[in-house]
């Protein structure tokens, strides 16, 4: 079968490689032989649903997969109407955090045939089995469908429990010369303050087995880990095939086990890869110790972000992340003193929060020696407990959920408007100290990156959004 594959071009501000697109088109190779596939990075080309649409009619693939954020369901829908328009007999397939997150808002569109929760590798194979042999989907978990006019779901999909059987994500199925050429409009890594212009992301856990209220649950709550030798593998064939100078690591939480994470730096050292690395994320700073730090240290780490998300213990019982704050404290102080670059994420707006505990949050990061620090607006996407809390609180949850800096659902005791003025003061307050600058101007390598962050940062300030 011929199968195309698409991400949409939409506002989010980084262009990686698709890693979601490559680990189907690996596993596909892999497992279910004789497909021609072929990637279209939207979001790296920049091109509107109505291209995506006429592309796929000069291809004329027998599938089409689309793989969206909750924030890039516009542009799915779009996509999903422009190439139904061109190829009305060709079945759509939406996977991604969206579909997996509010399938019913999804699955309401009759432009979009199949949808995907969840992990896709599995789904989607069976799914094309059934597709080429005339049917018979009831039998494949994560998948949601229409029957006369309703949406079905099958259920729970089927998780991989080894990591280490799931091919490489298919780095040779894309121009990664592309992504290597750097862009004024998308940046190329999750992280801001790239350090080389050759750098990928890669995954080396699925799964996070804390109950964050806030947080998708896409890869369920059992943390599954590929093996260090299994890593270090993928980071040998990215450097010596492609060239590549830099990887982030976008795990939820690469850190959950010390002995594990140690194993990878370590490996990484002895196998003199000399790579450049970052954890963009934001690792679980309670669960860090100074051991593995100076082994990141020596491994090539530059750059970690630690999810704080609220410096008021009542908030954190709230949102059930139940991060040990003085220790996380105690590890952001250590990383520092390593020379690496160690920024910060806070969310203000929880449910029943007060301006007092949103200061504790603010106080919080400007006493601790992060560098840089993330000040969001909580979001609370569909799918996720927060959601579904407020939604049985009686709360008006109709909203456009994709701007972190502006209010979207209000759960908390404060006005919208005073939130996002504390948001804009807490940037201002943050990094408009002279100390600080200077620590930030120290500890980051690329000078043109931290160059774009100044004005990033002064937009918000004033005007409280990065455009």
């Amino acid at each position: 079968m011929k199968i195309f594959l698409v991400r949409p071009h939409s506002d989010v501000p980084a262009a990686p490689p698709p890693i979601g697109l490559m680990y189907i088109a690996g596993y596909l190779r892999e497992y279910s032989k004789g497909h021609e596939i072929e990637i279209f990075d939207s979001r790296l080309k920049q091109k509107p649903p109505d291209f995506i649409g006429k592309l796929a009619g000069e291809i004329c693939p027998d599938v089409i997969g689309i793989t969206a954020f909750s924030m890039e369901s516009e542009q799915a829908h779009a996509i999903a109407k422009e190439v139904k328009n061109i190829l009305p007999g060709v079945p759509i397939v939406l996977g991604g955090p969206y579909p997996s997150s509010d399938p019913d808002d999804a699955g309401a569109d009759s432009n979009i045939d199949f949808l995907i929760s969840g992990e896709g590798e599995i789904p989607f194979k069976k799914l094309l089995d059934s597709l080429k042999n005339g049917g018979g989907y009831d039998s494949i978990g994560g998948l949601h469908f229409r029957r006369n006019g309703q949406l079905v779901s099958t259920g729970v999909g089927a998780i991989h429990k080894d990591l280490d059987e799931i091919p490489y994500p298919a780095w040779d199925m894309i121009d990664l010369e592309d992504y290597f050429r750097p862009s004024a409009s998308k940046r190329r890594l999750t992280n801001p303050i790239q350090m080389k212009n050759r750098g990928v992301s890669v995954f080396s856990t699925r799964g996070c087995p804390f109950g964050c209220t806030y947080c998708h649950s896409i890869f369920g709550r059992r943390l599954r880990k590929r093996s260090a030798e299994n890593v270090i593998g993928e980071l040998k064939w990215l450097k010596e095939a492609f060239g590549v100078e830099e990887i982030e690591f976008i795990d939820d939480v690469f850190n959950l086990d010390l002995k594990r994470a140690k194993r990878i730096m370590d490996l990484m050292i002895e196998e003199n890869l000399n790579l450049k690395f970052s954890f963009p994320n934001g690792l679980r700073a309670d669960r860090m110790d100074e051991e593995l730090i100076d082994k990141m240290k020596r491994a090539g780490c530059y750059r970690i972000n630690y999810a704080i998300e609220s410096g008021s213990d009542r908030i954190q019982r709230v949102m059930k992340k139940r991060l040990n704050l003085a220790r996380a404290n105690e590890v952001i102080d250590f990383t520092a003193s390593r020379n690496i670059s160690v920024g910060g994420f806070f969310m203000l707006g929880f449910p029943d929060e007060t301006g007092d505990e949103m200061r504790k949050t603010i106080d919080y990061a400007l006493k601790s020696r992060f560098h840089t620090a993330s000040f969001f607006i909580l979001t609370p996407f569909p799918g996720t407990k927060m959601y579904q809390d407020a939604v049985e609180a009686g709360y008006d949850m109709e909203a456009m959920y994709s701007d972190y800096g502006q209010v979207s659902s209000n759960l908390s005791k404060v006005p919208s408007r005073k939130i996002e003025k504390m948001r804009k003061d807490a940037f201002r307050k943050f990094y408009f100290n002279p100390k600080r600058m200077w620590s930030i101007f120290r500890t980051t390598p690329n000078k043109m990156a931290l160059l774009r962050n100044v004005l990033r940062t002064a937009r918000i300030s004033f005007l409280g959004k990065e455009y």
